[in-house]
């Protein structure tokens, strides 16, 4: 009968290939364990700088609008402006805006609606200490030895009167008054004379009040001729310019005898 195999019997002692091949596969499992080992500790070492990195970066360039996530082009724009920031960088001026090349163009008064775009500053032409009134505003400048408009204001007057040109003050009362009309009015400042009467005065003076009853007219005692909201027409019955009170007493105790009137065109 043949010889049973030791190595299958129970108990039977191992042989020498055996062992070492047991030893072998021990020496592998443990080689295997040890590189299991260091490329976990690569990996996470690797991952652990990239999330350090990350939050760095996120650190760097704080969100914008907390609310909302931070995009990659925001991200790089604000971490841009950091840096520039912190390295003294100075960027560019701004380019200035365009002003506007012209002023809207002036529109004239009528009898029932105020001029429109009234410039600030007197369209004369002139230079100097002046007064200045264009009866196509209804409107007038008063200007200084260097050229400043130191006042300006809507007026009531006519059309067709004073004539258009250059006058010079040569007068000034503080109350008078007009018999044919039966007004009296204050701070009268007279620059020009009548077209039908040379001895009747034309000046600036603010708006006059009745001092009777006029019972053709239908106007009793103290009521005015015009009213302040009624400024910027050309709505006077006769040849002198009206203002109120504030703006004519300002006129008065600026203006000398001597002082330039300069008297634009209806169109001007």
């Amino acid at each position: 009968m043949p010889r049973p195999d030791e190595s299958s019997a129970v108990g039977a002692p191992r042989g020498p290939r055996k062992v070492r091949r047991e030893r072998r596969s021990w020496l592998y499992v443990a080689l295997g364990l040890i590189v299991t080992v260091g490329v976990v500790t690569i990996a996470t070492s690797v991952l652990g700088n990239k999330s350090v990195a990350s939050a760095e970066t996120v650190a760097v360039v704080p969100p914008i609008d907390g609310a909302h996530l931070v995009s990659k082009p925001a991200r790089a724009k604000t971490a841009t402006k950091q840096k520039n920031k912190t390295v003294g960088y100075a960027p560019p001026a701004s380019r200035p805006r365009p002003r506007p090349t012209s002023d809207a163009e002036p529109i004239a008064a009528t009898v029932f609606v105020k001029a429109e775009n009234v410039p600030a500053y007197p369209p004369d032409g002139r230079h100097g200490r002046r007064i200045v009134y264009s009866k196509a505003l209804m409107h007038v400048w008063i200007v200084d030895d260097n050229d400043r408009v130191v006042r300006h204001y809507p007026v009531i007057g006519r059309w067709d009167r004073p004539a258009k040109g250059v006058y010079h003050v040569y007068s000034t009362s503080r109350d008078t008054m007009n018999t044919h009309s039966k007004v009296v009015f204050s701070y009268m400042v007279r620059f020009a004379w009548g077209k039908e009467d040379a001895e009747t005065s034309i000046g600036f003076h603010s708006i006059p009040i009745h001092y009777a009853d006029v019972s053709k007219w239908n106007v009793k005692k103290g009521d005015p001729v015009s009213l302040p909201s009624e400024m910027g027409l050309p709505i006077a019955e006769g040849g002198c310019v009206r203002a109120v009170d504030d703006n004519a007493r300002f006129l008065y105790y600026w203006a000398k005898v001597g002082d330039t009137v300069v008297v634009l065109p209806t169109g001007a």
